[in-house]
């Protein structure tokens, strides 16, 4: 096997990821999601209101980089954006009823994305991969 060829294989992994997730999505006529949008939807599932700074920092994306990816959730309708009673400056997002409820499809498609994943794949063999992607993960 190729190690020269480490980038291109996680590239590769991580795009039949995303189309696996559009196609769930599209099959259950869901609109106005990407899979980018998924570390943000599976925060708020276990928040109820949470800062823009704090979710940038819990998904650890830059808040630049969330901003409009919460601006096409709140077109979607599927979170809205608050003021803080505390402080004026910060802005708080929290679900919707229309985002609530896809929390059951969520946990339903990352089920059937883990079992894709690791088809096949023993126990032992899945904390190798995560350990390894974690060691190369602290080398940048």
């Amino acid at each position: 096997m190729e190690t020269n060829r480490i980038a291109a294989q996680v590239s590769d992994v991580r795009a039949k990821i995303n189309n696996f997730l559009l196609q769930e999505l599209q099959s259950r006529g869901i609109s106005g999601l990407a899979p980018s949008h998924g570390a943000i939807l599976h925060h708020l599932f276990h928040n109820d209101v949470v800062a823009m700074k704090d979710l940038a920092k819990a998904i650890r994306r830059d808040k630049s980089t969330i901003t409009p990816l919460i601006k096409k959730l709140i077109a979607s309708g599927y979170v809205e954006k608050i003021s803080s009673s505390h402080d004026q400056r910060s802005s708080l997002v929290r679900l919707t009823q229309k985002g609530e409820e896809l929390r059951p499809v969520f946990m339903e498609i990352s089920e059937k994305l883990l079992s894709r994943i690791w088809h096949g794949i023993e126990t032992k063999e899945q904390q190798e991969v995560l350990r390894i992607l974690k060691k190369i993960g602290t080398n940048f």
